[in-house]
């Protein structure tokens, strides 16, 4: 509980006053993570929230890492918390490692981790470069510990029903063409996934999930990959592309297009998946199944189904133990990247 007390007087930022300050910032930060979802805000913007100075708010803490180090501690009650990977590496007694960073740092940082023995779950994407993820798999190897990305939405309830069609029940015949999209019209955020020497691109963001579902529901090997990108040249506050297609060939015949795009106003379906029996179309709440029944064409419509959200890390934890294989292998994850960096 927190008061803020001005004179009308005097304005002056010296006359706020808080009965306890720290409190305070803690309490609107937690609300500012909310809404952000990473962390995206400055120590002046949670001051001007909270009500007083920049200068106020520095004499709690020193600068935005000592904040989310409180933060941390905060949710998670007598949690180790260290302001350099070496320290905790060195200190703490670790068989996993979570990745969660600015997209450029992932290499690094996975390989220092397994370098020191510690398995290493990294965010999508594993890495910005194939080449570090060449390193990161021989360090694994070298060290016989466990390296995955956070592949999480391989389940998701839309995309098992889809996988499950396609390849389980083979609803739809040999695949030869699929189709993904996401977009909309709208410039994109001033944060570091906008800033391409940070985040690679575009297109690994999302396009990172899709090229994961892509490659989860064509298992043939690819041939060749092209693609092209454009940028919204009245947009400068970001040096991110706004359209980007990615094109896969397969050499057992399929082709794949991706579309990921912030400067396209026309509407079109996330899936559209043609198969030489038929095709599948993504709708709301439901796929378009149309086949080829007993010779006749038939069409229904099939429900997605429910996210798993903790199959992920189940599968991870039951592979530690030695009681299931790992389901997001390293080599996996490597392939979408050798897409889009290609």
């Amino acid at each position: 509980m927190c008061t803020v007390s001005t004179s009308n007087k005097d304005p002056s930022p010296d006359r706020y006053h808080h009965g306890d300050l720290r409190r305070a910032l803690v309490d609107e930060a937690l609300v500012l993570l909310a809404e952000s979802g990473d962390g995206g805000f400055s120590l002046r913007e949670l001051a001007r929230r909270v009500g007083v100075t920049a200068n106020a708010s520095y004499r709690h803490f020193a600068n935005k890492e000592a904040l989310m180090l409180a933060l941390a501690a905060e949710e998670w009650p007598g949690i180790g918390t260290y302001r350099r990977v070496g320290d905790m590496l060195r200190r703490a007694e670790l068989d996993v490692v979570a990745i969660i960073t600015p997209h450029n740092t992932h290499g690094r940082l996975a390989l220092q981790c397994l370098k020191a023995g510690v398995g290493v779950v990294v965010e999508k994407p594993m890495a910005v470069r194939t080449k570090e993820i060449k390193a990161m798999i021989a360090m694994a190897k070298r060290r016989r510990v466990m390296l995955s990305t956070f592949h999480n939405r391989r389940w998701d309830g839309d995309f098992m029903v889809l996988r499950n069609l396609i390849r389980k029940e083979k609803i739809i015949g040999r695949v030869f063409k699929v189709e993904a999209h996401m977009g909309g019209y709208r410039e994109q955020g001033g944060w570091w996934r906008s800033d391409r020497k940070i985040s690679g691109g575009a297109i690994y963001d999302w396009g990172a999930h899709f090229m994961d579902w892509i490659l989860n529901i064509v298992s043939d090997d690819m041939e060749w990959v092209s693609g092209y990108q454009a940028k919204n040249r009245a947009w400068r506050g970001y040096t991110n592309e706004d359209h980007s297609e990615v094109t896969v060939k397969f050499k057992g015949g399929c082709m794949s297009h991706l579309t990921i795009t912030n400067m396209s106003m026309d509407q079109r379906p996330r899936w559209r998946i043609l198969g030489d029996r038929g095709s599948i179309v993504a709708g709301d709440g439901a796929f378009e199944v149309n086949s080829l029944v007993n010779g006749r064409q038939m069409t229904t419509t099939v429900p997605y189904g429910q996210q798993d959200l903790h199959a992920f890390y189940t599968n991870v934890c039951r592979h530690l133990q030695g009681r299931a294989r790992l389901a997001v292998t390293a080599e996996s994850a490597a392939r979408v990247v050798a897409v889009l960096e290609a």
